[in-house]
C-alpha cells in the first residue's frame, strides 16, 4: 500500500481523515458544466419521482429500509476503482479538500462509505445492489460522531431491478451549498444548480448547521408542514424543475438507464 503524506495539507481549513489512506485511482476526467447546463429541459425525460426511493422524514422511522442492515462502522474510500458499473462520480470544484458522506436510507446516524476528494478531482464511488439513499457534504469531526445531520443538500440516488439509476438534488432538508447531477447514458439529463444562493439568502430563511455553519433551513417540517421563507427563495433563485423545494412542486428526477451518474460540487458550507 503506497502511503500518501498529509504535510502538504497541514493548515488547511478542513481536517482530512487521521486513517492512512491507500493509493487513490486516478483521476477520472472532469465534466464540462457549461456544457452539461447547456442541454434544454425539455430535450430529455424528467420525472416527479420515477423510480427513486427517497427517505420519509414526515413521519420518523415509519419508511422501512427493506433488506438493508445499517452500517456500525463507515468505511473510507479515497476512489473506487470503476470497472463500467453502477456508481457515483464526485468532483470537487471547491478550493481544497472536501468530505462527502453517503447515507442509506434511514441509516441516518453512520455512513455506509465515506470519500475525501482533492480540489479539482474527480472519483469514483461504486454502490451495492439495493441502495437507496444520499450523499451529503460535511467534514468527519460531526458527519462521524453517531448523530445523524440532516441539515443541508441532498443528492438522492436509487437503482431499481433493471439496473437503472434514479437521482434528485433534494433541499427540502436544507442546503449548505449547490450540486449539480447528470446522467453518465447519453441522454443529456440533468438537475441542480451550481450558483450560490446562500449569501444574499434573507436571515429568516437560515438555519445553523451542527458545525456551526449557516445555511438555508429545512422547507418542511417533520410532518409536512411548509417552512415558507426558505422554500420560497429556492423557488426564486434555482426552481423546482432543478431541484425538490419540496415535495409538491416540479419534476427534478433523472434517470440513467447505465446505472452512472456525475455529480458536481462547487464550494459550499461544510
Amino acid at each position: 500500500m503506497r502511503v500518501i503524506s498529509l504535510l502538504p495539507f497541514v493548515g488547511a481549513a478542513i481536517a482530512l481523515p487521521t486513517e492512512t489512506p491507500g493509493a487513490a485511482p486516478s483521476n477520472a476526467t472532469a465534466p464540462d458544466v457549461n456544457a452539461i447546463k447547456s442541454v434544454p429541459q425539455d430535450h430529455f425525460k424528467s420525472y416527479q419521482t420515477g423510480g427513486l426511493v427517497r427517505q420519509s422524514l414526515k413521519a420518523e422511522g415509519t419508511k422501512s429500509k427493506r433488506d438493508w442492515t445499517c452500517s456500525t462502522s463507515p468505511t473510507l474510500t479515497w476512489g473506487d476503482s470503476d470497472n463500467g458499473g453502477k456508481g457515483i462520480f464526485i468532483t470537487n470544484t471547491d478550493n481544497d479538500w472536501r468530505g462527502f458522506y453517503a447515507f442509506h436510507n434511514n441509516c441516518d446516524t453512520i455512513p455506509y462509505k465515506y470519500i475525501w476528494v482533492a480540489a479539482g478531482a474527480t472519483q469514483f464511488v461504486s454502490f451495492p445492489d439495493g441502495w437507496e439513499g444520499r450523499i451529503q457534504r460535511g467534514v468527519d469531526a460531526t458527519m462521524l460522531n453517531g448523530q445523524a445531520h440532516w441539515l443541508g443538500t441532498w443528492f438522492e440516488f436509487s437503482w431499481d431491478a433493471n439496473g437503472w439509476g434514479w437521482s434528485d438534488v433534494s433541499l427540502i432538508r436544507g442546503c449548505d451549498g449547490p450540486v449539480l447531477v447528470n446522467s453518465q447514458d447519453g441522454s443529456g439529463a440533468w438537475k441542480g444548480f451550481t450558483q450560490d444562493i446562500l449569501s444574499n439568502a434573507p436571515a429568516n430563511a437560515l438555519d445553523t448547521k451542527d458545525d456551526g455553519q449557516r445555511v438555508l433551513a429545512a422547507t418542511e417540517f417533520i410532518g409536512g408542514a411548509i417552512n415558507t421563507p426558505p422554500r420560497d427563495w429556492e423557488l426564486q433563485q434555482v426552481g423546482s424543475q432543478y431541484v425538490y423545494v419540496d415535495d409538491s412542486h416540479g419534476s427534478p428526477v433523472i434517470a440513467a438507464t447505465n446505472g452512472r451518474f456525475g455529480t458536481t460540487w462547487p464550494a459550499g458550507r461544510a
